[in-house]
């Protein structure tokens, strides 16, 4: 019976210890991000099964993005269309130095598993208006 009585004390101090942790209204201490990409290097031809790398360029706008992977949609009409954006995580620093002149390098793996002409659509940004800009890359799949 004792020890009923203690595991519900410590249950209840772990509660309250979980809620006066957590305060309403503080700034997480991180937010993600889709950033443009710059420059993009890939053949015209890829052959079937293998895993290549295609060299895709980015720049940040402070040293506080971190780059955390690719952002890859596939088209639900073609699934032989991909978009491509880099996803960054920002570091919520009240320090961050700007950061646009370093060009950053990173290999997206593909791996073709359907034979014919696949189109890579490589976000670079909205423009003036808005509207998303995009590289457009078709590949053949030999």
């Amino acid at each position: 019976m004792n020890e009923n009585i203690m595991k519900k004390w410590i249950f209840l101090i772990s509660i309250i210890f979980a809620f006066n942790s957590c305060t309403v209204g503080d700034e997480p201490d991180r937010s993600f991000f889709l950033l443009p990409v710059d420059q993009v290097e890939m053949p015209s031809s890829y052959i079937l099964g293998n895993i290549s790398k295609i060299k895709v360029k980015y720049r940040r706008p402070t040293d506080c993005y971190i780059f955390n992977g690719f952002n890859v949609a596939y088209d639900a009409q073609n699934h032989l269309s991909r978009t491509v954006a880099i996803q960054a995580v920002r570091l919520n620093n009240s320090n961050c130095l700007p950061d646009t002149e370093s060009l950053f390098e990173i290999e997206l793996d593909f791996k073709p598993t359907v034979a014919g002409v696949y189109t890579f659509k490589f976000w670079l940004g909205a423009d003036a208006n808005g509207v998303d800009q995009y590289e457009t890359h078709e590949v053949e799949i030999l």
